[in-house]
């Protein structure tokens, strides 16, 4: 059979970049938790699909190479200001426990705080996004 091949990378989905840090918790005996970091700008609207996906291969990779008890994601540097697909990037790690959520929070930038709000609370409302020390709690 034949099959004619092309070698493909997930750096090619996107030009953001990304950075992981780890960190045991002082409150919580045996307890890492891992922020992830996503520098850059994000497409607008669909092209922002590409991003999206990226994101989310990223965030469940390290997940299941570092095994955190909890995650922050970290958008403080990411450029944001619409597209849909990106509700997806705030569910990474829905998964990891089966029986019981995640944890995971949100830390917004300058450049992203505006959108989130409206992706989270709907594009007309004048509600603000709760926060606790700087986190959105997702």
């Amino acid at each position: 059979m034949d099959i004619i091949t092309k070698q493909l990378k997930l750096e090619e989905l996107s030009d953001l970049k990304y950075e992981v840090h780890i960190g045991d918790s002082k409150s919580v005996e045996y307890c890492s938790i891992m922020i992830l970091k996503f520098l850059g700008e994000y497409g607008y609207g669909s092209a922002g699909i590409s991003d999206a996906i990226y994101m989310c291969a990223i965030g469940e990779a390290v997940l299941e190479a570092w095994e955190p008890a909890g995650l922050i994601l970290d958008f403080s540097e990411l450029e944001y200001e619409w597209g849909d697909r990106i509700e997806n990037v705030l569910f990474i790690g829905k998964d990891k426990y089966r029986d019981i959520p995640f944890p995971a929070a949100l830390i917004v930038g300058e450049h992203s705080k505006e959108a989130i709000r409206t992706l989270i609370l709907g594009v007309y409302s004048d509600q603000t996004i709760k926060t606790l020390t700087g986190c959105t709690k997702i």
